[in-house]
């Protein structure tokens, strides 16, 4: 019954859809009352989606084996954790949530827009609305999470068991919040060319509805990528892997849209470039769900399903993409607003990191996609793997890093060119401690290049904090306007902060790792690096839905234990499938990585062995990249504040 009720409530959401989109399309200031009470109706859409996805969840947690879908991924003995988390690890759960969280970014937005133009709003809802409506189509006619099964099984076959993690329980939610938050912005750039009203001003809306996603993007590539580096075992921190691309490209392309914005707000100019970054971020999110959803593509993290679904999702992205940019090239401003460019301008350097994001975009998107153009056209496999990014991506890497400390200097309008003196200092105290390492003789050029850039970028970020305790305004100045600049400056600062750290931390780890690959039996010790690592012992469990077989390993330095690792291999009967789990022992300035290997008689292993040094920077980095992107998002508070006053 309770299958049957999120069923209902499934279809429900759906003729109330296109009630709302009849509402929206037939709309009329003389019958505004009854417009407003569609507009109530918005909350009640969400509210429907809310209650089906929770009888899914509710269909897992007592294992309805009955539903095809909980009897595909899920099991009797799994944990409740992992058994809430099976209603998204799948295809059809994970749609259904995706259609869940377009509808929460509807109603957040109708919930904030009062302030705004009527007809502008309208537009901006009627966008939305049509998205949801042809992913529920979608769900309803192919992708159906609440299909019952005629006999159904006393066990189901469990979720995946390499997305039984902590991790992969929030990494997916999280995620769709960065993707389907760029449904927004892509609202608004159609909603806005669609009102066809010059003298509406979106940039606020824009800027805001850019840096949420932007946030929970970041994150949900931070929770990947981490899950990634102690689940599989391989110890990297990004693989290039296509589904991980797929989340990189909307997230490069929204960066470049929150950096377009600052142009727009203060010079009035790159309107049609924005409204076009609005379109291009939304909808690399759905090219990326083609992706992975198409079964183009084996992955541990990807929905390969049959090709006629993927078919459909490929139908719905061409019909949004072609309508989207028709609806761009015939309605956008013909009078923008030209801006006079010199070298000291900040717009200029905006401008080029704007097209170096977009080129580091196109050789993710070209590398992701080119085994697929080559199977089809030569009908040969290829693979694209981490060599060619690291060749292609790296010079556009630097030249954008480079220009970040630039950009931030540079004046409006080119009238100046702040501080010079001090950023020409802070250039050649880069280069001088960059250069040090030479003496030591542990630098590379690329390894030069990248500690040069990591300390460019922070030790300038630094500066640009420091600038502003001796400006008139200072940072604890209490008034609004104060808080609101300086809201914008922290957030400002602590993303290119850690950005610094992040190449910092990519370099360091690439340039120093340390692996060991060896045979050890119980008992037996070796040496790597300063630390000694004694094979202690291995030990058999059984856990409520998996078998264990782990090692026991001591970490010593100088005859001092650092530490214990225990790295494991799992067996799941529900499926006989076995995967390996690292073992980290995170330090100050190292993370020391163990894996378990095969067996290869009664007491000797195959061991792996990993010394990472600074890995622990990247996360930080990319931490302090989201919670910049929060603090700006605070300038918005202090700006409702004033306005109320």
């Amino acid at each position: 019954m309770v299958i049957e009720l999120g069923h209902f409530f499934l279809i429900a959401a759906f003729c109330l859809n296109l009630g709302l989109i009849a509402n929206c399309v037939v709309y009329k200031p003389s019958i505004v009352g009854f417009t407003n009470f569609f507009n109530r109706l918005e909350t009640l859409l969400f509210t429907l989606l809310a209650i089906s996805f929770l009888f899914l969840i509710v269909s897992f947690i007592t294992s309805d084996f009955s539903v095809k879908l909980v009897a595909n991924n899920s099991h009797s003995l799994k944990p409740l954790l992992y058994k809430v988390a099976g209603a998204w690890g799948n295809h059809e759960g994970s749609m259904l949530l995706w259609v869940l969280i377009l509808s929460l970014y509807l109603f957040l937005f109708q919930l904030s827009s009062n302030s705004y133009s009527k007809k502008l709003v309208k537009n901006v809802v009627l966008v939305q609305l049509s998205i949801i409506a042809l992913f529920l189509f979608y769900l309803l006619v192919l992708s159906n999470p609440f299909e019952r099964l005629d006999f159904p099984p006393l066990n189901g076959q469990d979720l995946n068991p390499i997305l039984q993690d902590v991790l992969l329980v929030a990494h997916p939610p999280v995620l769709y919040l960065g993707y389907l938050g760029l449904s927004i912005p892509f609202s608004l750039a159609l909603g806005y060319l669609l009102t066809n009203d010059d003298k509406i001003n979106i940039i606020k809306l824009v800027r805001f509805w850019s840096l949420v996603p932007f946030v929970f993007l970041t994150l949900g590539i931070l929770l990947g990528s981490i899950w990634a580096y102690y689940e599989l075992g391989w110890g990297g921190w990004w693989f290039w892997d296509p589904v991980e691309n797929v989340s990189l490209l909307p997230w490069l392309l929204n960066l470049s849209l929150i950096h377009s914005v600052l142009i727009l707000e203060r010079r009035s100019s790159l309107l049609n470039w924005t409204i076009l970054l609005s379109i291009m971020g939304f909808s690399f999110s759905m090219i990326g769900t083609f992706i992975v959803r198409s079964g183009l593509i084996t992955s541990v993290h990807a929905f390969a399903n049959d090709p006629s679904r993927g078919l459909f999702i490929l139908l719905i992205i061409f019909l949004a993409i072609s309508s989207s940019l028709l609806i761009f090239i015939t309605k956008r401003s013909n009078s923008e607003n030209l801006m006079k460019l010199n070298i000291a301008s900040k717009e200029l350097w905006i401008l080029f990191q704007n097209l170096t994001l977009l080129v580091i975009a196109t050789i993710v998107f070209l590398g992701t996609i080119w085994p697929f153009i080559v199977e089809v056209v030569f009908n040969e496999q290829v693979s694209v793997g981490e060599p060619f990014y690291e060749v292609s991506l790296t010079p556009f890497i630097i030249i954008f890093a480079f220009m970040l400390p630039i950009a931030s200097k540079v004046g409006w309008g080119g009238k100046k060119f702040s501080d010079s003196r001090k950023l020409l200092s802070l250039f050649f105290i880069c280069l001088a401690l960059s250069t040090s390492g030479f003496i030591w003789g542990f630098l590379g050029l690329l390894t030069f290049i990248g500690l040069f850039l990591s300390l460019w970028v922070c030790l300038s970020s630094i500066l640009e904090l420091y600038s502003s305790f001796q400006s008139n305004s200072p940072i604890f100045k209490r008034n609004r306007r104060s808080l609101t600049i300086n809201f914008r400056l922290m957030g400002r600062t602590c993303a290119h902060f850690g950005f610094g750290l992040l190449i910092f931390g990519v370099t360091a780890v690439t340039s120093w790792e340390t692996e060991d690959i060896r045979n050890v039996e119980v008992g037996e010790s070796f040496y790597l690096k300063s630390y000694q690592i004694v094979f202690k012992g291995i030990d058999y469990s059984v856990e409520k839905n998996f078998k264990r077989v782990s090692g026991s390993f001591e970490v010593m330095r100088n005859n001092k234990s650092i530490g214990i690792l225990f790295p494991e291999k799992r067996l799941y009967p529900s499926r006989n499938e076995v995967t390996t789990e690292a073992s980290i022992k995170p330090t100050v300035f190292n993370d020391f990585y163990m894996v378990l290997g095969n067996k290869l008689d009664e007491n000797a292993w195959v061991v792996r062995t990993y010394i990472k040094p600074f890995i622990s920077f990247i996360w930080v980095g990319v931490i302090l990249i989201s919670i910049g992107a929060g603090f700006s998002l605070l300038s918005f508070s202090t700006n409702r504040s004033r306005s109320k006053a």
